[in-house]
């Protein structure tokens, strides 16, 4: 989910549309921000953005280093032409300083739907957090989960938020438990090995805001993501990843 491969270099699928209207901006209050704006990505505005975070080390698994602004901007420019994705962007209201960035994506014409079994309603999401500023906020990818969550969930037709992080990103996955994601299965994607992470509508509506509780158990030892890695590299070679072991 969160600084993995899942923007301009993810295969996908085939067909189908998501975006039919320009979404309205959300305006929310994030502890140890303030009020912070969630609005539609614009590739024409927000491509100085892209570019520099897409160019960092901790970017690499998107694909993008190496591109020039140019290509960053032509890149988003013909992703939302496709309509298969929701791209927003969400920025500190009183500084303007960008915050994350996410986009929503329907499963059915993912991917990803080759190792899950989709429901009607599941709407998948990435996020690309931005670099550490001179002033950390605190506990900011959990207020991104959370955040992305309210405005995932305002379309009426979602009704569970599914997502892929890596396996071996642990701090992400301590976030995501905070945030009320529960945990599926190991998935091997043929760019990486995944936990599938799911929440329900009625989950979301049910978490109170503010501050986040402490850390739940991440699954999976080390030993055991060891393991999984060891058999995704070995299914990859054998080009056998499609399958869930």
């Amino acid at each position: 989910v969160a600084r993995g491969r899942a923007g301009p270099g993810r295969p996908r699928g085939q067909g189908g549309g998501l975006m039919s209207a320009q979404p309205k901006p959300m305006r929310i209050e994030l502890p140890g921000v303030g009020p912070v704006q969630v609005r539609a990505l614009d590739p024409e505005t927000d491509a100085v953005t892209l570019h520099d975070w897409l160019s960092r080390d901790y970017a690499r698994f998107w694909g993008m280093q190496g591109k020039t602004l140019e290509e960053v901007r032509d890149k988003y420019r013909g992703l939302l032409a496709e309509g298969r994705e929701e791209m927003a962007i969400a920025l500190d209201e009183r500084s303007g300083r960008p915050l994350f960035i996410f986009m929503a994506y329907d499963p059915r014409h993912d991917l990803l739907q080759r190792f899950y079994t989709v429901k009607p309603g599941d709407r998948g999401f990435h996020v690309l957090m931005g670099p550490p500023g001179q002033d950390p906020v605190p506990a900011l990818t959990f207020h991104a989960f959370r955040t992305i969550a309210r405005w995932i969930f305002r379309d009426p037709t979602v009704s569970r938020l599914v997502g892929e992080p890596d396996i071996r990103n642990r701090k992400v996955l301590a976030r995501l438990v905070q945030t009320g994601f529960e945990f599926g299965s190991v998935v091997h994607l043929p760019h990486k090995t995944a936990l599938m992470i799911y929440m329900s509508r009625e989950r979301h509506q049910a978490l109170q805001d503010g501050m986040p509780p402490p850390n739940g158990p991440v699954p999976l030892s080390d030993r055991a993501v060891k393991l999984h890695m060891l058999v995704g590299r070995i299914g990859r070679k054998l080009g056998i990843y499609e399958r869930n072991w």
